[in-house]
């Protein structure tokens, strides 16, 4: 029911999927996916000039979104989409945050620096290229390149920078950066933690803005927020970008949804090239859980939605980390966590498929349809809040 339901109230659903080109042709995917990567993405930086945000932007105006977009969303350090009714309170907030992995400098001497982020390097010795990034004349920069150094034994873990090119300097945040690369549909390197997610929503954006009109009438609100400082000790306060939405925006009307990529491994969880990740508990319940009746929504969704485009989504049962719905979860509830599977996130040698993303932006799509309640029947049914 779900599924023709939303064909009914956004028809231009499928059309605004299928005529989206980086949703069949993996080279162009491939070519948007690398500018990200590419991109700067210094956790407490993302949105400066010359960071991620920029780009963010930019590929939103090729995908006809430009008119869309909010570079700076007040204070709060995100950059933002927004497609429907006009008015201060979304209906449906949609978080992917656009920093990544960040270290800050110790010692800048000795090279050795500490992680604002989750510690992930493998144990033992483990080296990857990586570049240090600073703010210069008015946007960032990078001031050296190198190799970052990670020595985990016996309980301790150290860090160091190892400049190849240019020097360590105190202002500096330093990024791994190992060239991407892609092998038919695999694709490795870093960043993919959040890319992935950041991409799977802006081509979800693209495609339900082909039935603007309907979400304008049904006076409903999307707003899609790239957030900054998501990563972060996981011992500490993180998730500091989305924090700050609460202070700048009134609650949405039914939620909110994270799109982040979903680690994949052994045992119960996701799989790469199975499609997107559909999780509705991180940390074992230690961050947000979705409520029954839009769990109950997706696991139908879900079904029907493999029916008819196999492979699309793909449960995740499995352990999930915490993301922005940890801190996003104080303010409204959280309906859905969506990402592309990945393997070793926080590492030089990140690892992903390119139709997990495309399925990921056909899957995100249509759950956010249904959880904008533009369907009457799907409201009703799933006791969906307007």
């Amino acid at each position: 029911m779900p599924l023709h339901a939303i064909a009914t109230a956004l028809p231009a659903l499928h059309e605004g999927l299928n005529r989206l080109p980086a949703l069949a042709d993996p080279d162009r995917l491939w070519d948007m996916l690398r500018r990200l990567l590419a991109a700067h993405a210094p956790s407490g930086g993302a949105n400066l000039p010359g960071g991620i945000g920029g780009e963010i932007a930019a590929l939103a105006g090729e995908l006809g979104l430009g008119d869309r977009v909010i570079p700076a969303l007040g204070s709060t350090g995100n950059t933002a989409l927004w497609l429907g009714a006009d008015g201060p309170q979304p209906d449906v907030v949609v978080a992917a945050h656009m920093d990544r992995p960040s270290f800050r400098v110790q010692n800048p001497d000795e090279g050795t620096l500490f992680a604002i982020c989750a510690n992930r390097f493998p144990p033992g010795d483990y080296r990857t290229p990586a570049k240090a990034v600073r703010f210069a004349e008015g946007r960032l920069v990078v001031g050296a390149q190198g190799t970052l150094v990670s020595r985990k034994a016996d309980g301790d873990a150290a860090l160091r920078f190892e400049a190849a090119r240019g020097s360590l300097d105190w202002a500096d945040t330093v990024l791994i950066d190992p060239p991407p690369a892609r092998d038919g549909d695999r694709v490795t390197g870093t960043g993919l933690d959040n890319s992935l997610g950041v991409l799977a929503a802006l081509l979800a954006t693209a495609a339900l803005s082909a039935g603007e009109d309907a979400l304008s009438r049904a006076g409903r609100r999307l707003l899609v927020v790239f957030t900054d400082q998501e990563e972060g000790p996981p011992d500490g306060f993180f998730g500091h970008g989305a924090a700050r939405l609460a202070s700048a925006l009134p609650p949405p009307v039914a939620g909110c949804v994270v799109v982040d990529a979903h680690t994949a491994g052994p045992g119960p969880g996701v799989e790469l090239g199975r499609g997107a990740g559909h999780g509705t508990a991180s940390g074992w319940g230690r961050g947000s859980i979705a409520p029954p009746n839009v769990h109950a929504l997706a696991l139908d969704l879900a079904r029907q939605i493999n029916d008819t485009r196999p492979g699309t989504v793909q449960m995740n049962t499995g352990y999930l980390s915490r993301s922005d719905d940890m801190i996003l979860g104080r303010w409204a509830p959280v309906l859905g966590l969506i990402g592309p599977p990945m393997t070793d996130p926080h590492t030089g040698h990140e690892a992903a498929r390119l139709s997990d993303i495309q399925a990921s932006a056909w899957w995100l799509a249509h759950f956010l349809a249904a959880a904008l309640n533009i369907a009457p029947e799907i409201g009703q049914r799933y006791g969906l809040a307007r």
